[in-house]
């Protein structure tokens, strides 16, 4: 459940800064930054949803500047919307400090975080087959 709240963030945060490039949403202060941010915490929660327990450190790091950003911009403005992201961000960095024991537990055992599609299960055997590991998932 991490993994999909951490890639539904990005894919929010990253439809956000597109409008904000093209000048459709007003208020975003350098929009390619936060895009490249955002397409970053998509990618991460895609990662943790494969197991990476690198990008859930990472991911970890990232809401947790986050938090602390818009916890700046709270103090500062008190606008309900950055109060809203202060929230979504603290809440996440949560789930996500609550995951990492987890992790290790689900890589120790081999299992991943969530189930693949086929698609993705086909792409790793691939993968898998084409690095000289044989280790089937």
């Amino acid at each position: 459940m991490t993994a999909n709240l951490v890639i539904f963030l990005g894919i929010l945060y990253t439809l956000l800064h597109l409008l904000a490039l093209i000048g459709l949403l007003y208020g975003y202060r350098l929009p390619g930054l936060g895009l490249a941010i955002a397409l970053s915490v998509l990618g991460l929660g895609y990662g943790i949803r494969y197991g990476s327990r690198a990008c859930l450190y990472a991911a970890t790091g990232i809401f947790a500047g986050l938090s602390l950003s818009f916890g700046a911009l709270v103090v500062a403005t008190w606008r309900p919307y950055h109060m809203l992201r202060l929230g979504l961000s603290a809440w996440t960095f949560w789930r996500l400090c609550r995951a990492l024991p987890l992790m290790r537990l689900l890589q120790q055992e081999g299992a991943f975080p969530l189930p693949m599609s086929r698609y993705g299960e086909r792409f790793l055997r691939r993968f898998q087959a084409r690095s000289g590991n044989k280790r089937h998932v």
